[in-house]
């Protein structure tokens, strides 16, 4: 049985996650609880990029009814900034996961991107914070005729920058097919041998 480990932060443990037969089970730690969710059950699958360190990593967010929620990434934390690429069991486990949902297909909402609450809140961060500064250069710079009110101009430039990158949108759904029909990847010794 395949199965992929990783670990979000700091805060949190060593996570195994794994497809049985009829569900999908994370287990937090060595003798941490396990959370089963059977396949019947999802009701979304949620694929999203996130910052890991200095680079960044794929999410799955995996759904029920119940209004439970497994999650899985592309990379394992090691220490404050550094991690660890897990692509190659996480895309093995993301591709079974695909194949073992087909019955349920017309069921489940497969959709890329952030949650929209997300968005809106980082969207209201950016607006509140350029709208500020904005309003702190307006007032230093021309109605007080002082140049401290150009150190307000990077604030407006990062509240736009955050406006821009988190402007609400709906999640983007996509064909669960681009993983369900994925081959497998070969170990790079594998796929030079059968060249030859």
């Amino acid at each position: 049985m395949m199965e992929h480990q990783d670990r979000r932060n700091a805060a949190s443990g060593l996570r195994t996650t794994q497809l049985t037969a009829d569900a999908l089970v994370q287990q937090g730690g060595q003798d941490g609880p396990a959370l089963s969710m059977p396949y019947a059950e999802i009701c979304e699958i949620r694929l999203n990029v996130e910052m890991a360190g200095p680079s960044s990593q794929v999410v799955c967010r995996v759904s029920d009814r119940a209004g439970h929620e497994l999650a899985f990434s592309s990379m394992s934390w090691v220490r404050p900034g550094a991690y660890e690429l897990k692509a190659d069991t996480f895309r093995a486990l993301l591709i079974d996961l695909h194949r073992a949902l087909d019955p349920w297909r017309s069921e489940i909402r497969f959709v890329e991107g952030p949650k929209l609450g997300f968005m809106i809140a980082l969207f209201t961060v950016g607006t509140l914070t350029a709208s500020i500064c904005l309003a702190g250069f307006a007032w230093l710079f021309f109605w007080q005729e002082n140049g401290a009110g150009l150190f307000f101009l990077p604030g407006v430039i990062a509240g736009a920058w955050l406006i821009r990158l988190f402007w609400p949108r709906p999640p983007k759904p996509y064909d669960p097919d681009r993983y369900a029909l994925a081959k497998p990847l070969q170990p790079s010794g594998e796929a030079s041998s059968t060249e030859g």
